[in-house]
């Protein structure tokens, strides 16, 4: 009775996770998701473009559009900036990772002449020609390579997340700008408020969504509380048939870490697009570096075994 009403619990809290996954499904307009994630990114970057749109007046949105249209202009030319500088070290980390024992002394004897035409344009050209130079043998390489291989990272993803936000921004300033630029003033006033009608309905699906989260968060953690619970509870009243449940639950930990740590730290573009963190991206890395172990774990546990099961048949 008891093993039932422990199944039971779990099973009702399983159920509600997915009542609450589909409640947000189909109270989120699909045809709008691209314009949904624009317009959450422009919210976390500049909320004062958000808060400018949507208490634009017809009469009013013309400096606004003209404002960010030179708030855009300028923001892609400090990408351009940033791209420059992410292009120079990334033909930097190149010729270091060409570098080996057998030409690694003549690199650093030409270095001098190499550093005034690579970093002609680089805003950190003395840093990189004084770090360089306190490399000394090929063996002292290593550690200098991690540390650009890092810098580049970073400078990589700072260049992605402006480059994508500047995408999103762009997107809302050419829409109030095709409202702007309409003739017909009813049509103009219907078209800013049908605008400001989707910003409005976007910050509370933003809202709704953290909130779903949140919530399945804690349902997914008190599943797993229970499931764990119970699960130990047995196995210590019966420890020597069930001993093995707490070797699979330490693979499975294990298997958990190795994803995390091998995660790639540098976001990627939809990354960016969905708000993830670093270490949110990182652990969904790790989420699928846990399936991929298991999914490859649970077919050569079905080989292995019917493979035994084919030579106990023989004998």
């Amino acid at each position: 009775m008891k093993d039932k009403i422990i199944k039971i619990i779990i099973f009702a809290v399983a159920i509600l996770d997915c009542i609450l996954a589909l409640a947000f499904a189909f109270t989120f307009d699909d045809d709008k998701k691209d314009a949904f994630s624009q317009a959450r990114l422009v919210q976390a970057e500049n909320p004062a473009m958000m808060a400018d749109l949507s208490s634009a007046t017809p009469e009013s949105l013309p400096d606004l559009v003209t404002k960010y249209q030179a708030d855009m202009k300028n923001l892609n030319d400090s990408l351009k900036g940033v791209q420059l500088q992410k292009d120079i070290l990334y033909t930097y980390l190149q010729d270091l990772k060409n570098l080996d024992e057998n030409n690694f002394e003549q690199y650093k004897a030409d270095f001098p002449t190499r550093a005034e035409g690579l970093f002609a344009k680089c805003d950190k050209k003395q840093e990189y020609i004084d770090g360089f130079n306190k490399v000394n043998t090929f063996k002292d390489l290593e550690g200098y390579l991690r540390k650009i291989e890092s810098e580049y990272a970073s400078l990589k993803q700072s260049y992605l997340e402006g480059c994508n936000y500047m995408k999103a921004a762009n997107s809302l300033v050419s829409r109030a700008d095709m409202i702007n630029a309409t003739a017909s003033a009813n049509k103009k006033a219907a078209d800013l408020e049908d605008m400001q009608k989707d910003l409005k309905s976007f910050k509370s699906s933003s809202k709704l969504q953290t909130l779903f989260m949140i919530i399945g968060y804690c349902l997914g953690g008190l599943t797993l509380f229970l499931l764990l619970y119970f699960a130990l509870v047995k196995m210590f009243k019966e420890f020597k048939s069930s001993y093995k449940i707490l070797i699979v639950l330490a693979l499975f930990a294990l298997v958990v870490f190795i994803g995390y740590v091998i995660g790639s730290p540098v976001l990627s573009p939809s990354a960016i697009k969905m708000g993830l963190s670093v270490n949110g991206f990182k652990m969904v890395n790790a989420a699928c570096f846990t399936v991929y172990v298991c999914l490859l774990g649970a077919l050569l546990a079905i080989l292995v075994t019917g493979i035994m099961s084919a030579v106990k048949n023989r004998r």
